[in-house]
Parts: structure tokens; C-alpha cells; sequence
């Protein structure tokens, strides 16, 4: 054990973060020519830091071969774990910065529940009042693929619907919005605000904003309509993205489903109206989740801590 101990800081002592920069680029572009132009420098320098680099590994980090560098197996271990080391570099050059020079950094952030429109939205606009140098930027995608980016640390915070997909080792996650209701709304000038009473049937062969399917919404949609014995709506638009659903809403008669906070927010904003019609079923619990074995940028800690504070303080989440 101690042996191996020794070996193993003798390699730490050794390899420099420029060996782990070259052997990461070569990981993705496969040429010294590649790397040597992403970092201004000959290709001979490259090769040169690369068999420096298999000298104190003591092993073949890459094939040379006719279409490019491949990396061997202890190649491929030694790139996904100069990846990491980087990226933590990055983020404890940052965090330095926002405590010497005042800069705030960034962060990135991503959320795959419609619950949470509201909540985010909010949180940003308040958050910006106190910090207006920090640069958010929001990244689209699907679940799986944005579970995949805040493990690999490319990603620092999402927002998503309770799941089981969420269950990896260093992810952390915490409520921020309780379970919601499914409010049915409309624009003000649809003709079933004329109706005292709306038959489930009637609402359903209206044009509908139709939830995408293996949504949240949409599988609570059909359940609904499923208790009252009926299929779920059919008519209308399948549509997933939020602003299309808001200007079809205000442009026709269309009718859409939205998790409570979101119609409250219509409703606020006179964009839309709750039509007299209760669905049974209540969405699931919104959850902030980020990976606790990275140490967290600066600023998107601070906005972790904002976000549950303005959730607790909002009634979007009990403590």
C-alpha cells in the first residue's frame, strides 16, 4: 500500500497541468496539428509534451495512426481525469477572481419541468438585482443528456421533475416547488367563458395546446380524462415549447393545460384565464439538483442558496 502510495505521488509530482491540457485536446481532436493550433503552439511542442507525459505514466497514451490518435485504454482514463481536474481549475480560477477583482463569473443552468418557468424566471430577475455582472446562461436539452453534463460538470444546476434518473452517486438534489395542480386555461375571449358549466366532454373537442408526449403534463392529462372515461384531447397542436403555447393561446381559441403557478402567471400577466374546469392529479415535486463532488463556481453556489431562500420565502416550497 505504501509503495503504491509513493507511486502515486511521485506521478502527481510529476505530471503538470499542461500535460493534462495537451492529452485532453488530443482526446478530441486527434492531431498534434489540431492541438498545436487551439494553443498557438508548434506541433513539435505538442508531441514533445505528449511523450513527456507517456515517460511519466510509463505507459502508451495514444495509437499513432493514419487517421488520427487514439487513445489506448490508459489513455482514455487519463483524458476523462484531466477533464475533471480542468474543469475544477477553471472553477477555482473563478471563484479566486470574484473574491480578488470583483468579477462574478458565470454559471449554467438548465430545467426539464414546465413547473419551474415561474420560479426560475423569478429567482434570475431578483438575483440580478444583487449581482448584474454575473452571465447566466440557460442550456436546452433532454434529461438524460443534462443529467450527463452536470456529472461531467459542464452543467451546474437543473431543474427537473422528481425521477428515478436523477439517482447517480454524487448527485444532490432539493425541492423547490411542492406537487401542483393541472389548471386548464384559455384566452379571455374564448367562447366557454360564456358556459356557467364546461362538460368534459365539450372541453375536450376543443383545439388543444397538446402537451409533447412522455411529458409530465401530458401523461396527468390523459389520466384525467381517463378517470371521466374519455381519451385525452386530440385536436389541436402538440407543442413543448412554452413561448408557442403562450402566443397560440393569445392569437386563437386554442385551450392548454399548465401546471398552477405557470396559469398564475398568465392569469397575473392577463395572457390567460382559468377556465371553471378541475382536473384531478397533481404534478410531482420540482427538484434543484447539482453534483456535490465538484467544487461548486462561486456564483452558481450563491444562486443555489438564492434560489431555495426565494422558493421558501415565495410559497413555492415549505420547509
Amino acid at each position: 500500500m505504501a509503495h503504491t502510495n509513493q507511486r502515486a505521488q511521485g506521478l502527481l509530482a510529476r505530471l503538470k497541468l499542461r500535460h493534462l491540457r495537451i492529452v485532453q485536446a488530443l482526446g478530441e481532436l486527434q492531431t498534434a496539428t489540431k492541438v498545436a493550433a487551439l494553443f498557438h503552439i508548434s506541433p513539435a511542442a505538442v508531441s514533445k509534451a505528449l511523450l513527456e507525459a507517456e515517460a511519466i505514466v510509463g505507459m502508451p497514451l495514444f495509437l499513432r495512426q493514419h487517421e488520427g490518435m487514439q487513445p489506448t485504454e490508459i489513455g482514455l482514463y487519463l483524458i476523462e481525469g484531466a477533464r475533471l481536474v480542468l474543469r475544477q481549475m477553471e472553477r477555482l480560477a473563478e471563484s479566486v477572481e470574484a473574491v480578488q477583482g470583483g468579477s462574478h463569473g458565470h454559471f449554467s443552468l438548465s430545467f426539464r419541468a414546465a413547473s419551474a418557468y415561474p420560479l426560475v424566471s423569478s429567482a434570475i430577475c431578483a438575483y440580478r438585482e444583487t449581482a448584474p455582472e454575473v452571465r447566466i446562461s440557460v442550456v436546452e436539452g433532454g434529461l438524460v443528456d443534462m443529467v450527463g453534463r452536470v456529472e461531467s460538470g459542464e452543467l451546474d444546476l437543473l431543474f427537473s421533475y422528481d425521477d428515478t434518473r436523477l439517482d447517480r452517486p454524487h448527485l444532490r438534489r432539493s425541492p423547490v416547488i411542492t406537487g401542483q395542480r393541472i389548471i386548464v386555461v384559455a384566452n379571455a375571449s374564448h367562447p366557454l367563458f360564456q358556459r356557467k358549466r364546461i362538460d368534459a366532454r365539450e372541453l375536450r373537442e376543443q383545439q388543444w395546446c397538446i402537451p409533447a408526449p412522455g411529458s409530465r403534463v401530458r401523461h396527468h392529462l390523459q389520466a384525467a380524462f381517463h378517470a371521466l372515461d374519455l381519451p385525452a384531447p386530440d385536436q389541436g397542436v402538440v407543442v413543448s415549447d412554452m413561448g408557442m403555447t403562450l402566443s397560440l393561446l393569445q392569437r386563437s381559441h386554442f385551450v392548454a393545460a399548465l401546471p398552477q403557478r405557470t396559469a398564475d402567471q398568465f392569469a397575473a400577466g392577463n395572457l390567460a384565464r382559468e377556465l371553471p374546469f378541475r382536473l384531478s392529479g397533481r404534478l410531482d415535486p420540482v427538484m434543484m439538483v447539482w453534483n456535490d463532488a465538484l467544487s461548486p463556481r462561486a456564483s452558481a453556489k450563491v444562486f443555489r442558496d438564492f434560489v431555495r431562500s426565494y422558493a421558501l420565502s415565495h410559497g413555492y416550497v415549505r420547509n
